[in-house]
């Protein structure tokens, strides 16, 4: 149950919010083409919003078939303004940027947590403005509960980060490996908290609106942006918009070697997280664990435990397509040969040598 917030009023933002369902309902059940198959295609939909954006070096919109490429001239200007603007001169500044500008949706869970009662955050040692900040930002998120749920800003986040992505490769700041690696995982994230181009758009909507008042500390510019948004969103839905020509994407379901029928509980004593993730070589392919270790968790579903076939390339492994997190339980009953090493400490490495039998190193 959300509890009711007491605090600063938003009432430009409240206003708009009572027209955002009946503006966007009609989105909601049109017809699209058939859905995308490609991820990285996916990927470079998801951007839409900020591909169109023009940009120093980038005069035109960037298209979303294909990655853009900047000529030597333009890269330098190009290059320029994404160091000024967001401080980012190589792969990791990239990264560092959007972990801490495109947030919007990590908050937006953090806040959830607090209007429901399950945290209590204790705001008695921020210093003053950063209290006023946190609470502010906290009640102003609330407002789009009732339209996004827990679906939250992440649409808006992806949405941005692609599109910078996109721009640090059209300069020469990533290569294409990098590019796409990036904006698939995004997208895949994407396409299992959303069902459709409507819900995405939504939380994009209330995302951009969330973020301009983050950034600006009021909603003085709620209408204008709200206009922008809408029409931008209005162009992408009509009869040659990309989200009517581009249905949304269509997940090629794994053929796992066992079925769920066959998946025996083995692990009846085991105690704590019992989540891992694991390769496709081993789930899809067939393979025996031929590597595992584990990481220090970082979740609470995470066990830690990472199993793989062992003859993964670099590339196969940067594909978040082939793995998946899994039961314990699930990745045993393919090979019990791991049973009894799961127990041991965070850190430890193992792997299946010529004997056949695994080894620590």
């Amino acid at each position: 149950m959300i509890k009711k917030y007491k605090g600063v009023q938003f009432p430009s933002t409240t206003r708009i919010m009572h027209h955002v369902i009946s503006d966007y309902q009609k989105y909601k059940h049109q017809i699209q083409n058939e859905n995308v198959e490609d991820l990285f295609t996916f990927a470079l939909l998801i951007s839409g919003v900020s591909s169109s954006r023009k940009a120093p070096g980038i005069e035109k919109q960037m298209g979303f078939e294909s990655l853009y490429r900047c000529n030597e001239q333009d890269a330098y200007k190009l290059k320029e303004h994404l160091k000024a603007t967001y401080s980012i001169v190589d792969r990791k500044t990239f990264y560092q940027c959007c972990k801490e500008l495109y947030s919007s949706h990590q908050e937006y869970l953090q806040f959830m947590q607090v209007w429901k009662g399950n945290i209590q955050i204790d705001t008695s040692k921020m210093p003053e403005k950063v209290k006023v900040m946190f609470k502010n930002c906290c009640a102003y998120a609330k407002l789009f509960y009732p339209i996004i749920k827990e679906k939250g800003f992440y649409a808006w986040d992806a949405n941005e980060i692609i599109g910078l992505a996109r721009k640090a490769y059209a300069c020469g700041i990533l290569d294409e490996h990098e590019t796409r690696n990036c904006c698939t995982a995004v997208a895949k994230s994407v396409s299992t908290l959303f069902d459709n181009w409507y819900e995405f758009s939504l939380s994009c909507l209330c995302g951009a609106l969330y973020f301009n008042y983050r950034n600006s500390g009021n909603d003085e510019d709620v209408d204008e942006i709200y206009r922008l948004y809408t029409s931008i969103f209005d162009s992408f839905f009509s009869k040659n918009g990309i989200y009517h020509l581009n249905g949304w994407y269509s997940k090629e379901e794994k053929k796992f070697i066992l079925s769920k029928n066959q998946i025996k509980q083995i692990l009846d004593d085991w105690q704590g997280a019992d989540g891992c993730i694991a390769s496709d070589r081993i789930l899809v392919d067939g393979c025996k664990v031929g590597y595992m270790y584990r990481e220090k968790s970082s979740n609470k579903w995470d066990s830690g435990w990472r199993f793989l076939a062992g003859d993964e390339t670099n590339e196969y492994l940067s594909n978040p397509q082939n793995s998946g997190i899994y039961k314990l339980n699930t990745v045993c009953n393919y090979d019990y040969d791991i049973i009894p090493f799961l127990n041991d400490e965070e850190g430890c490495v193992y792997a299946r040598k010529e004997d056949n039998l695994f080894h620590k190193i």
